[in-house]
Parts: C-alpha cells; structure tokens; sequence
C-alpha cells in the first residue's frame, strides 16, 4: 500500500469545500475544535442580530483577514454596535443576518444555513456591501486611504 503525507494552510478548506458542493451546498462554514464557528473555507463570517454585528475573534481560530478589519472599521463609520464573540451554530440560526467577508468573495450574504431560511440580504449586509463598493471604486473619501493607486 502507498500512503501520501498532505499538508498546507488551506487543506482543510479545500477539502471542506469539496465535501460542501458534493452535498448541494455553496460553502461550508468551518467549526474550531471546541465547535465553535469559526469561519468558511476561505472568508469570514459575520452576523447580526437585533442591530448588533458579530463575528468570532481571532482566538476562536479565524483568519485576520484584510477585508475582515474592513468591515469592522465599518460598523465603527456606520455607528453599528459591533463585537468580536465566540459563537455556536445556535448564533447562526437566530441570527437575522449572516455575511461572508473575503478578499475574492468581498462581502457575501448567506441566505439559508442547513436548510433553515435566514432571508434574502438584510440592511446591514446591504450597506457593508454598497459602502465597501464605494471604497473599492474609489468613491469612499473616508476610506480612500485603503487605496494605492498606480499609473
């Protein structure tokens, strides 16, 4: 028998994401080892609940990702009570919100968890995405040192 050692940053997610779209689902949400969410195979993962934003802190095992720190510079801008807090996949269901942050992904509304229905985008997940659309084409002035800009 042959046997193949396989090791890298992003293995896990690979192949979570593998095991995802081979049941029908879009992206996975990846637990910690305590089973804690902790984020996709390749975002962040915010929620809201009763105007509150939430999204796990890096000790839960989460990526300190770029656009991450965005959105949480943007709840401050936005005037949106924010936390970072560990959170169970109970928090996922009664969220009234749920929203993948991502550098490819950008800001990505999750609309159904296990087949229980969150909704279609919510008001919150609509403004991190219109504002952060407005900083990315430059038209953000508080944020435009985010950009570099080449000739």
């Amino acid at each position: 028998a042959r046997a193949a050692k396989a090791t890298g940053q992003y293995l896990n997610s690979i192949l979570a994401k593998i095991e995802v779209t081979n049941a029908g689902y879009d992206e996975a949400i990846m637990l910690n080892e305590h089973g804690h969410v902790a984020e996709g195979s390749g975002e962040n993962i915010f929620i809201v609940r009763e105007g509150r934003v939430y999204t796990p802190p890096t000790a839960d095992g989460v990526l300190e990702g770029i656009t991450r720190d965005t959105i949480i510079e943007l709840c401050e801008a936005e005037g949106l009570p924010f936390a970072e807090r560990t959170l169970t996949r109970s928090d996922l269901i009664v969220a009234d919100e749920v929203f993948y942050t991502g550098t490819a992904a950008e800001i990505v509304p999750v609309r159904e968890i296990d087949h229980h229905f969150i909704g279609e985008p919510g008001p919150v997940t609509k403004t991190m995405q219109e504002r952060y659309r407005a900083i990315v084409e430059g038209r953000d002035e508080v944020f435009a040192r985010y950009l570099e800009y080449v000739e």
